[in-house]
């Protein structure tokens, strides 16, 4: 993938393709590195599926979770001080200003995205490495990523790469050319 190229700052969103996870976790170190994060919270979480066996073979597979920075948020609703904060660009960010580090947001999210960083008794979670892509440049994860399982790219790209993929699995089963 090219260092980093310059980007529309509006319209690019942090993408997750499943089966090119490798479980390597370069993805939680870079972003742990970016954000100067203690051991602890991990922004960026890289969940292990497996073994199971399908069709008498053992498989395993790694799922990717980061904030979804939701339409409706419930960590923003949830925030006692209004620390936690949906901004107009859409990311859900908490403002360490005024966060007391009280964790009813990590509570009120569904996906346990939020957590405490021990290190200043604040929230921390995925910003969208806001401060890098402002610059035109990719998020910490995506620039480490060896597989491109993460991606920043607007929408109608990642339908194109979908529409491709979908093509290609017919063309494998012999229903298209």
């Amino acid at each position: 993938m090219p260092s980093s190229p310059p980007l529309n700052k509006k319209g690019n969103y942090l993408w997750v393709d499943v089966p090119l996870c490798i479980g390597c976790l370069a993805c939680e170190v870079s972003c742990k590195m970016e954000h100067s994060l203690p051991a602890g919270p991990r922004p960026i979480r890289v969940i292990q599926i497996g073994p199971l066996e399908r069709d008498g073979e053992l498989t395993m597979t790694f799922q990717p979770t980061v904030c979804l920075h939701c339409l409706q948020p419930a960590c923003v609703e949830a925030c006692p001080t209004g620390a936690m904060q949906k901004r107009g660009n859409g990311l859900v960010i908490p403002d360490p200003e005024i966060c007391i580090g009280c964790q009813t947001c990590a509570v009120a999210c569904p996906f346990g995205i939020p957590q405490l960083n021990p290190g200043t008794g604040k929230i921390f979670k995925c910003d969208g490495c806001r401060d890098r892509t402002e610059q035109g440049l990719y998020p910490a994860c995506v620039l480490v990523c060896p597989t491109g399982a993460l991606s920043y790219q607007p929408p109608a790209r990642k339908t194109e790469k979908a529409r491709e993929r979908f093509a290609e699995g017919l063309r494998r089963a012999g229903l298209r050319k």
